[in-house]
């Protein structure tokens, strides 16, 4: 048997005293009593097991490995692969603090106070453990730090070219683009991720590279975008108004370019269905971006797009964007290397010499206790099939930061 305090889940056999003098008092605006009690089958998922299978390979150097699947008609590979994740009932190896500072089996308490709205005080958030389990793999969610054996654990379901998916463990000349939580990290893009690899040729054109320009088959949603991604603006705040969540894109950034683009064509993404941990209120992940559109094409209509898309009770619609509200593309306000000469060594030994990409990144978005989200990582061209671009994603990790607008930072 379990009992619901505003800090978690606790084994009531264990804790009994203490449970017995709280539910003679107060906390978080309300008392414990026998409507409180919780049964084995209505715990939230304590054991959820997903996998991904993927036959991709690595010459250990960082270069990025490709997800093998099927075929389509035109030979290209076949567009999901995904991990589901079941409840295992009864299984009380995920539980929350009770006041003590201290997670029953090993979780860290931030301090901050989530359920803190009438001056009560002796609250927590308790964020899981994480070890990363990425060493070796080439699933992309496990580069990302999801679904470590014995952890919280997500669904997972991939679509696009199985070859614009992959992992790597460096970028580059320099050690800017180091996994940001364990040893790789997960690479998507509108083109062959292993062609990142390919050093521009000196000269290259730039309306034409020779390298990372790829029209990956037949994957063009063209004017619609996979649900439950919108393009459309709510045109309002979805913060003051809630009645605008689920109406379209919250963040307001998608419409603009896209509709300017008007097609969607080599779209790549990664997703994830997951209860949010039951005294969690936010989440977060890093990400960097690059586009081989840079220079030729800025401020036109061929302007690929990367989104980070979230389905939740607080928010629909994109999470990473600029301080201006620009979506992050080649026109964003993030585009800190901008290679015109060719020079730089952070692009040193890749296609992106002579292009543009992002610092790491890192986007946080609020979320409540206990609910279920979806969450769409996704980059596609616009306008075209060629001149491609490319998203780094890793240390997805669940917080306790205040609820609001996502936000977007760079990282140091």
């Amino acid at each position: 048997m379990y009992r619901w305090t505003c800090n978690g889940l606790v084994n009531r056999s264990i804790a009994t005293a203490i449970l017995l003098s709280a539910a003679s008092t107060s906390a978080c605006g309300g008392g414990l009593g026998d409507t409180d009690t919780l049964t084995d089958d209505t715990l939230p998922a304590a054991s959820l097991d997903g996998s991904l299978t993927n036959n991709g390979g690595s010459d250990g150097t960082g270069v990025a490995t490709e997800m093998n699947g099927g075929t389509d008609s035109s030979g290209d590979s076949d567009d999901s692969n995904a991990s589901n994740a079941s409840n295992a009932s009864g299984n009380d190896t995920i539980k929350f603090d009770v006041n003590d500072g201290m997670d029953s089996i090993g979780g860290s308490t931030t301090g901050v106070d989530p359920c803190d709205t009438d001056g009560t005080e002796g609250c927590s958030c308790t964020i899981p453990d994480h070890t990363p389990c990425d060493a070796g793999t080439f699933d992309p969610f496990y580069a990302m730090g999801l679904n470590c054996p014995g952890e919280f654990q997500v669904t997972t379901s991939t679509s696009g070219s199985n070859a614009a998916i992959g992992v790597r463990s460096s970028f580059g000349g320099s050690n800017t683009f180091d996994p940001r939580e364990g040893s790789v990290y997960a690479v998507i893009g509108s083109g062959h991720v292993a062609e990142l690899d390919q050093p521009t040729p000196p000269g290259d054109s730039d309306a034409g590279p020779t390298f990372c320009n790829d029209d990956l088959g037949n994957f063009d949603p063209g004017g619609t975008l996979p649900a439950p991604i919108m393009t459309n603006d709510v045109g309002g705040d979805c913060t003051q108004n809630m009645g605008l969540i689920g109406t379209g894109d919250c963040s307001n950034t998608i419409n603009g370019q896209f509709t300017q683009g008007g097609s969607a064509n080599d779209y790549t993404e990664l997703r994830i269905v997951a209860a949010v941990p039951p005294d969690v209120t936010s989440f977060s992940y890093d990400f960097a971006f690059f586009t081989t559109e840079w220079p030729y094409y800025a401020n036109s209509a061929f302007n690929d797009m990367y989104i980070g898309w979230l389905t939740s009770e607080l928010w629909t619609g994109n999470i990473s964007f600029d301080n201006q509200g620009n979506p992050i593309s080649l026109n964003a306000g993030f585009l800190d290397f901008q290679d015109g000469g060719g020079n730089l060594n952070v692009f040193a030994g890749t296609c992106m010499r002579q292009h543009a990409g992002t610092s790491w990144l890192s986007t946080t978005a609020g979320v409540s206790p206990g609910e279920s989200i979806t969450l769409v990582f996704a980059i596609f061209d616009l306008s075209d099939s060629i001149l491609d671009s490319y998203a780094f994603l890793d240390n997805f990790q669940w917080g306790c930061e205040p609820s609001g607008k996502p936000s977007t930072e760079p990282i140091g």
